[in-house]
């Protein structure tokens, strides 16, 4: 049995040694910082940086390509290294069609066998020659009857100032006000919302006005979504695992209850709960700081509930405009 594991070992062993040796001849490429980021800059400007690359292999390392699919890109590098040497990538990236944040990936191809192609990337956040900042948008959201503020920068990088005259809303939900930060070149535009809207969404548009004949106006599109001054919690009651005879019989437990709650902290009055099944019955309570009720859910006797789900939906009407039909879902899960 020693004499065939001698055998076996003598056959692996000079093949260990013939692929150690072939590893050591071939050529392997090593990046120092793959990754470069310029941070913010300004369009128009020209992104230089050189790349070096290490050959750790036992033969000369042959870069063969380097690209990457923008054509704002150009590239010269050092096409051999020989082994335990560096060379240097030399990139440049043209920024003038460019806008906000980019990311190149540039594939490196040479003739290493393990890793034919090789990655670096390039980071920058390219500053338009008029951009609005941190975004081109306004989303905004509110309680009814609160109103919403927020603000918007406007950045001119071009060579030639953009003086700008006057802001207006096109909407009654939206208005605005300019600030002249640094004149021609930089202005913040505060835009302030109403709350004293329907629930639901609204849309508009600021219309910045220039004394440029070529970008008279620069919109900047707003939202704002209104919800209801009265939230619930949960959102939605589930009485579930009930048996199909506790389901008939009718059942009442502390623990199946909501809260209604006024989201701007005042007192309001819960006028009304209906049930759109007959089954569900709810009553509400009004808690000590009279800010918040406790809705308490009881199935009633019935023949209607058989094994499986059922979705309720409670209706509770308050004394405040923009509550008048609260919606709680009530889900009955009988096994």
């Amino acid at each position: 049995m020693n004499r065939i594991r001698r055998r076996a070992l003598c056959a692996i062993v000079p093949c260990l040694l013939v692929r150690s040796a072939a590893a050591a001849d071939t050529p392997r490429i090593a990046i120092e910082k793959p990754t470069v980021d310029f941070g913010p800059v300004v369009f128009g400007k020209k992104l230089a940086h050189t790349f070096v690359v290490r050959n750790p292999g036992g033969a000369a390392l042959h870069v063969q390509q380097v690209t990457s699919p923008c054509e704002c890109f150009r590239a010269t590098f050092d096409e051999t290294i020989a082994p335990g040497k560096s060379g240097r990538i030399r990139t440049e990236i043209d920024t003038s069609a460019l806008q906000g944040p980019i990311l190149l990936t540039v594939r490196v191809r040479t003739n290493d066998p393990g890793r034919p192609i090789a990655r670096v990337e390039i980071k920058a956040l390219v500053k338009g020659a008029i951009m609005l900042v941190p975004r081109d948008h306004l989303d905004l959201t509110t309680v009814s009857g609160q109103d919403q503020e927020d603000a918007i920068e406007l950045e001119i990088n071009r060579k030639d100032p953009l003086p700008v005259t006057a802001v207006e809303s096109d909407s009654v939900v939206f208005s605005a006000k300019l600030e002249k930060l640094t004149p021609g070149r930089r202005y913040r535009i505060l835009v302030k919302a109403s709350g004293a809207q329907a629930v639901g969404m609204h849309s508009g548009t600021i219309r910045i006005h220039t004394a440029d004949e070529d970008r008279p106006v620069i919109p900047l599109r707003c939202t704002l979504l209104v919800v209801s001054s009265v939230a619930v919690e949960p959102d939605t009651l589930f009485l579930q695992n009930l048996s199909q005879d506790e389901a008939r019989k009718g059942l009442a437990k502390d623990r199946w209850k909501v809260l209604v709650k006024s989201l701007r902290g005042r007192s309001f009055a819960v006028e009304e709960v209906r049930s759109d099944a007959s089954f569900v019955r709810a009553r509400a309570r009004m808690l000590p700081d009279g800010k918040s009720y406790d809705l308490f859910v009881e199935l009633l006797p019935n023949e209607v509930l058989r094994p499986g789900r059922s979705v309720v939906t409670l209706h509770v009407k308050t004394n405040l405009p923009d509550a008048q039909d609260v919606k709680v879902p009530v889900w009955v899960e009988v096994r």
